[in-house]
């Protein structure tokens, strides 16, 4: 008889059937003490954020929309020899996430860190209202980010944003952008051929 468990199906995290035979192992095993120490209580009040450091939308020079689908960002997979996007070192952007997809899709953005702005239109949830390098976009939603480039800029150098699930950053939900001093265009991605 099979028996339910978790894990991947056909690229998809979900129920699956393992059959009799039990090929799993023991990684780590976990056990309380019979004592425990009290935990120290929660304080009354929790830090705020103060936004100092975090992007407004009113700050932005430029909006760009993503389609967030399995089949590639935009509808188009990873290239490794192709700059999707060019920002300017020291500028701030608003980004628009559209999950048209059939599941939830973790968006990570290399070397920032963002600000939600909104989902659905809405004011974010607290959760959702502090520094993030990585924003859920549920399955039809549209998620507004404000980033802010600060790092290292080089034009033949790029960074990724990609969903952060694995089996779908294999697949090609991956982009390439640079960051690059004002004025100045994106050059060649370096060669990547044999490697």
């Amino acid at each position: 008889m099979a028996t339910p468990t978790w894990g991947f199906n056909g690229g998809h995290l979900g129920p699956t059937l393992r059959a009799e035979r039990d090929d799993s192992f023991d990684v780590l095993q976990l056990r309380a003490a019979e004592r425990l120490r009290p935990s120290p209580a929660v304080p009354a009040r929790l830090a705020e954020d103060t936004g100092l450091e975090l992007p407004e939308a009113d700050g932005s020079v430029r909006g760009r929309h993503f389609e967030l689908l399995r089949s590639g960002i935009d509808g188009r997979p990873m290239a490794m020899d192709r700059v999707d996007e060019t920002v300017t070192r020291g500028t701030a952007e608003v980004w628009t996430l559209r999950n048209g997809g059939d599941m939830t899709h973790n968006f990570h953005v290399h070397d920032v860190q963002s600000r939600v702005l909104d989902v659905d239109g809405k004011r974010p949830e607290p959760a959702l209202r502090g520094r993030k390098d990585t924003v859920a976009a549920a399955t039809g939603s549209t998620v507004r980010i404000a980033l802010r480039f600060d790092g290292p800029s080089d034009p033949d150098i790029p960074y990724l944003y990609h969903c952060h699930l694995l089996s779908h950053e294999d697949e090609g939900m991956t982009g390439q952008f640079v960051v690059v001093e004002k004025g100045q265009r994106a050059g060649e991605v370096p060669d990547h051929a044999g490697h």
